[in-house]
């Protein structure tokens, strides 16, 4: 009750501050979705690490048995890691997708681009 009277005098009085109060409430309320986006891009980064661990599994296993099988895994991975990365590009707006591209997109096409590169050794070869 006391914390209600507060409440309605405190704005009545100050009322720049409860404007002030509100931006905050704003601010907080868009921190859950800067901190999903993080978390999304902490998934991601863990993708693109486990499509690079599995590439070198397969590059270590060339000319064994085991190499088609590794091959196989890397390329999951890395298809899992592009769906992933490009899902998240599909929902974000322009200044946000540049962002990403910046922060992980690098990366992204690095992985890409050595998978393709193994492939096209496996033609060679």
């Amino acid at each position: 009750m006391l914390r209600q009277f507060l409440s309605l005098h405190t704005r009545a009085l100050f009322p720049s501050t409860h404007r002030a109060s509100a931006a905050v409430r704003l601010l907080h309320a868009s921190r859950p979705l800067a901190a999903d986006l993080d978390k999304e891009i902490e998934a991601i980064t863990d993708l693109a690490t486990t499509a690079k661990d599995e590439m070198d599994f397969a590059e270590e296993s060339r000319n064994s048995v085991y190499y088609n099988d590794d091959k196989m895994t890397a390329h999951d991975a890395v298809e899992e890691m592009t769906n992933a990365y490009n899902a998240l590009l599909a929902r974000l707006s322009a200044a946000d997708k540049t962002a990403i591209e910046t922060r992980i997109g690098m990366r992204i096409k690095e992985i890409q681009s050595a998978y393709e590169i193994m492939t096209l050794n496996d033609l060679e070869d």
